[in-house]
């Protein structure tokens, strides 16, 4: 039955934190992206709220955290369950794991009409057990989405066979916010992160993690500094790794080499200057900040994992290169840098390839397609909010 234009869907989505991560923004742009007359969406985060919290709440859209405790804590499935029969949820949509395995036991308890679980990543970590418990829960969950056909082809062979119920939803990035309009002048910000003038920069943004394949960037540096190239390498964001990298950043004699700046607020003035973005991961999903960079114009030089080749055309918006040799990727920062309009070309091509391939709207519009395709599917209307 299909609801009124009265009524609303209450989304509820469940994750670890909204601390900055790529599953993390998807999350928070979904939310903030839903057709508020439709839909009335709120965020469950287990453990703590997180950064990107604030700015969700500031546009009214609630954000619960539970304090989960480490490792078992049954008491967080009552938790779930209070909140989701308090909020009258239609929907719970899962992001990673340990929020899929609570949040779909809680939402079979409460009596929650539809589970959605988006797998963001090739997790090669998970063990019989975690599949085993998928396979269990599978009988709950009425859609799975995947970020990217490679996604999909890993968790096609550990799911149950109901294809029927597996879509793919590439991320999308806002090209609004990637644009130049209000952003800091890209000489203050090279100042404000103690880059040389005149050095052509190759960056990295994402999370400090072991699986993004920051040290092979750090190797690949020292390469183009021993040749003499004018560069400086640039690392934003942070995490567990910073340490290590802080480390191997020395070792290698990087330290006026490579900036390593930490977070950084304002992701398009951090873009502003880099000439060369490179995403080095070891595993990827779909990721963000490389769609990010493709929208903000710039020559991307990426592994071939994951869906990093369903984001980039090798040679036409990108180069790709095998992950784990700091030699190819090396090989090819050295390559843009030393053929600025070639890198110029690509940056353009890769621009209007996330214009019309992989933006927020269509990603958030396609989401709500399944929510509603899955809702009317069970046969009941959804809750009049008032």
């Amino acid at each position: 039955m299909t609801s009124s234009p009265a009524e609303k869907i209450n989304v509820l989505y469940v994750i670890w934190s909204l601390q900055t991560g790529g599953a993390e923004r998807v999350v928070a742009e979904l939310a903030r992206g839903l057709d508020r007359a439709r839909f009335r969406p709120m965020v469950c985060c287990l453990n703590f709220k997180g950064r990107l919290a604030d700015e969700l709440e500031a546009e009214g859209i609630p954000v619960v955290a539970l304090d989960k405790k480490p490792k078992l804590d049954p008491g967080v499935v009552l938790k779930l369950v209070r909140l989701m029969r308090r909020e009258r949820i239609d929907v719970v949509h899962t992001h990673l794991w340990t929020s899929s395995f609570w949040g779909r036991v809680a939402a079979r308890i409460a009596g929650v009409p539809v589970v959605v679980v988006t797998e963001h990543n090739l997790d090669l970590w998970r063990r019989r057990p975690h599949f085993l418990s998928d396979r269990l829960l599978a009988r709950w969950t009425h859609r799975w989405i995947f970020v990217s056909r490679e996604v999909e082809a890993f968790y096609r062979k550990r799911l149950p066979d109901r294809a029927r119920d597996f879509t793919v939803v590439h991320n999308g990035v806002d090209l609004a916010d990637i644009g130049p309009a209000d952003a800091t002048p890209p000489e203050r910000v090279r100042e404000q992160m103690g880059l040389p003038p005149d050095r052509r920069v190759v960056g990295v943004v994402g999370r400090l993690e072991e699986r993004k394949g920051h040290r092979f960037f750090l190797e690949a540096m020292r390469s183009l500094l021993d040749d003499g190239l004018a560069v400086v390498g640039l690392v934003v964001g942070e995490g567990k790794e910073m340490a290590a990298l802080a480390a191997r950043q020395e070792a290698l004699g990087l330290e006026e080499g490579v900036k390593l700046v930490g977070y950084w607020a304002d992701l398009r003035a951090a873009l502003s200057v880099i000439d060369v973005f490179v995403l080095p991961s070891l595993m990827e999903g779909h990721p963000i900040a490389l769609l990010e960079a493709m929208a903000a114009g710039k020559a991307v030089v990426a592994t071939n994992v994951g869906g990093n080749g369903e984001a980039v055309e090798d040679g036409v918006t990108g180069l790709l290169v095998p992950p784990g040799d700091a030699g190819a990727l090396a090989e090819a920062m050295r390559v843009l840098l030393r053929d600025p309009s070639r890198a110029a070309r690509m940056g353009r091509a890769a621009q209007a390839a996330v214009r019309e391939r992989f933006s927020l709207q269509a990603a958030v519009r396609a989401n709500e397609a399944v929510y509603l395709g899955c809702f009317e599917g069970t046969g009941k209307g959804a809750r009049h909010v008032a």
